[in-house]
């Protein structure tokens, strides 16, 4: 319309935080390709370690596998599990062996029971005189009181109270035969001389009925080829050097027991150490290749090549095969088998010879100065110059911000001093052309 003056654009409201995040996040850009960076050389650090996981293994294996004393273990074969129990106790100290042994007996306790009792354990024994139970055993004796005022109950109390007080190896007990309670004592040592005696000075055991020696303490003993062997107990500990026997019933005939070399745990240990270096081929065919977390890490390739050749022992017996298209190891166990059966000798040449070839080396791979150890040391330098750089690029950023942060504030303000200048313009023009367009 003529006359009208119009004021536009000069001022408004913008949101400069949302700016400023996107500022922030264009500057970012390098930031995430550091932090990706970041990541990618973690992931080597990781694989490195793990690396040294299987390297390390593979050391512990080589200590089990070449202690010679892994070939002195034995195995040990019974006819009759349920007569005679075989324990190994020390597998250097026993030879292979084949005997048959016959158990004449079994090892016992000494027993006493009374002939007869009373109805009533816990009634006092009224018919009871004053007197002492005199108890004998392994040459200790324990004096036992009694009077009228006892009841069978706290009589068996008593004794074992005093058997207690005195390291004396007996124990008392009820013994209910159905109808009384009678009086049972006994040594808990089995072997002939760990004998019971009791004597009594009143008349307990005459109104007891009496003590009987219802079981005889005894030795167990067992006949081999003709000699008879006794134990106080029903195990045998130096019949055969290394090994344990517990007899546990008589028997009518001989049982026969064998005692073999068992070179099981060896060979098993064997195919952990052979599986270890497999372990090794895969990680590294798997981890260095072309799309691989450590690819062009050769050092990896050497220390399997390293190894590898050390394990020359084993290739010299022709006990180990190599498949050439993966390069994995496996264990001839027939010509180990046979090894082991003809020249055992040779077998312990070829660990000592193992041992000293690979010993050393895992020591410095696996060691601090080693290459694992330093390659991941490599690694978290690189991590910390990224983090650094990271962290300085960040508070350069933030300055950044700040500055315009100041002056988009500073832009606002003079905005809103725009508006309010347009807001007073248009107050006193729009008046004006209101008067100009009455007229």
């Amino acid at each position: 319309m003529a006359g009208e003056i119009y004021l536009s654009n000069i001022t408004g409201n913008f949101d400069y935080a949302e700016m400023l995040n996107n500022i922030r996040m264009i500057k970012s850009q390098q930031i995430l390709l550091l932090q990706q960076r970041e990541s990618e050389i973690e992931a080597k650090k990781q694989a490195i370690s793990d690396f040294g996981n299987i390297l390390k293994d593979m050391q512990d294996l080589l200590d089990e596998v070449t202690t010679l004393s892994i070939l002195d273990e034995k195995s040990v074969s019974v006819s009759d599990e349920t007569a005679v129990d075989v324990t190994i106790t020390n597998p250097s100290a026993v030879s292979p062996t084949n005997i048959d042994i016959t158990v004449n007996q079994l090892a016992k306790n000494d027993v006493w029971l009374t002939g007869s009792g009373v109805s009533d354990k816990t009634a006092a024994i009224s018919t009871l005189t004053s007197g002492t139970l005199s108890i004998t055993y392994q040459g200790n004796t324990i004096n036992v009181n009694y009077d009228n005022t006892d009841s069978l109950d706290s009589i068996v109390s008593k004794i074992n109270t005093e058997a207690a007080n005195n390291d004396l190896n007996i124990k008392a007990s009820v013994f209910y035969d159905g109808t009384n309670y009678r009086l049972l004592i006994k040594g808990m040592d089995t072997g002939s001389s760990n004998t019971v005696t009791i004597n009594d000075s009143g008349n307990l055991s005459t109104e007891l009925g009496g003590f009987s020696n219802v079981q005889t303490a005894q030795d167990a003993q067992i006949s081999i080829y003709g000699t008879t062997v006794t134990s106080e107990t029903n195990t045998f500990n130096n019949v055969i050097s290394g090994v344990s026997l517990t007899v546990k019933k008589q028997t009518t005939s001989a049982v026969n027991i064998s005692v073999q070399n068992d070179y099981t745990s060896f060979k098993d240990k064997l195919k952990e150490f052979i599986g270890k270096y497999n372990e090794i081929v895969d990680f590294i065919k798997q981890n260095t290749g072309k799309d691989g977390v450590l690819s062009g890490e050769y050092s990896l390739q050497q220390i399997r090549s390293t190894i590898f050749n050390k394990l020359d022992p084993l290739m010299q017996r022709g006990l180990i095969s190599v498949d050439k298209n993966t390069g994995r190891l496996s264990l001839n166990e027939t010509d180990l088998d046979s090894l082991l059966q003809t020249n055992r000798s040779d077998v312990e040449t070829m660990l000592s010879d193992l041992k000293t070839n690979l010993y050393d080396y895992f020591l410095y791979v696996t060691g601090t100065q080693g290459p694992v150890k330093l390659k991941e040391k490599s690694f978290d330098k690189q991590i910390n110059s990224i983090e650094e750089r990271i962290e300085l690029m960040n508070k350069r950023i933030d300055i950044e911000i700040e500055t315009l942060k100041k002056q988009f504030v500073s832009l606002q303000m003079l905005m809103a001093q725009m508006q309010d200048v347009r807001s007073r313009l248009q107050q006193t023009f729009g008046a004006i052309s209101q008067n100009l367009g009455g007229q």
